[in-house]
């Protein structure tokens, strides 16, 4: 089975990230209400746009996704004196076993907030070394990441496949002494143009679906509500208190990937504050 092959391939990768998950303290808000296509624990909020074998169809053509966007806030401002935030944006889909698209990563650090003073990146525009995106101030305290979607990550063709096709968006949260504590507030979902497709608040509820963008992909089955209960077997319960697991049955061997490039950026955090 070629998820065995791959789990034994990295089982050297699997040690290493439950070490670096026990010493990690801070965490990611979770949901109080979460909808059922929304999986919220302590290092991950990921939200499912489709999946054919829960029935779940939030109404859009994930072919047309451009980009996502996410709207964060920290949870409490007073630990918030270093501006230290970091972890990933993922769009994910399949069935493809490819790992450019089961769970590609785009990697985060750092707060620039003139205003309050908060300095975890060098300057406003400033990603850092090898974070394709970064945090935008948005409010008071709250900052916003885009993650545009091109060929490395954008929605396969197999996703309205067969049974085990899925799309899926989540935000991870790397963990660490130097980090905050943070709540995901939204998630926004754009397509080619720009133009707003979806939209979803802090438990995965949908608040804005302009009808231009709610017809979905002519190739899908019809799928139950969007409020299915999930499948039993490969997919994992929402509220799984595992950090950073996605739960499409392969996505536990991506997140094992995911904890360790997050261990190299909260090295590079390090240095900087220093």
């Amino acid at each position: 089975m070629k998820t065995r092959r791959m789990v034994s391939a990295i089982a050297a990768s699997v040690v290493a990230a439950a070490a670096i998950s026990v010493s990690a303290s801070a965490t990611l808000a979770v949901a109080e209400n979460p909808n059922e296509a929304l999986s919220s624990n302590s290092g991950m909020w990921m939200r499912k746009l489709h999946t054919l074998s829960e029935g779940i169809d939030c109404g859009i053509n994930c072919l047309d996704i451009g980009s996502v966007k996410f709207r964060v806030t920290p949870v409490s401002v007073a630990d918030f004196e270093e501006g230290a935030i970091g972890g990933a944006i993922v769009m994910s889909s399949g069935p493809s076993l490819s790992a450019d698209h089961n769970w590609p990563m785009a990697n985060f650090w750092g707060v620039y907030d003139e205003e309050h003073e908060l300095y975890g990146r060098e300057s406003e525009d400033d990603a850092g070394s090898g974070n394709p995106i970064h945090l935008v101030t948005e409010g008071d305290y709250i900052y916003s990441i885009t993650l545009n979607i091109d060929d490395s990550n954008c929605v396969m063709e197999d996703a309205y496949a067969d049974d085990g096709s899925y799309v899926q968006v989540a935000f991870q949260e790397w963990g660490g002494e130097l980090f905050t504590d943070i709540k995901v507030l939204s998630l926004d979902v754009y397509d080619k143009s720009g133009n707003l497709m979806i939209s979803f608040d802090e438990n995965g509820n949908t608040t804005d679906a302009p009808a231009a963008a709610s017809a979905p992909a002519a190739d899908t089955a019809a799928p139950a509500a969007d409020t299915a209960a999930p499948a039993t077997g490969d997919v994992a319960a929402a509220t799984d208190s595992s950090k950073g697991s996605p739960d499409t049955g392969i996505g536990d061997v991506a997140a094992v990937a995911g904890i360790a490039i997050a261990a190299a950026g909260a090295l590079i955090i390090a240095a900087k504050k220093k």
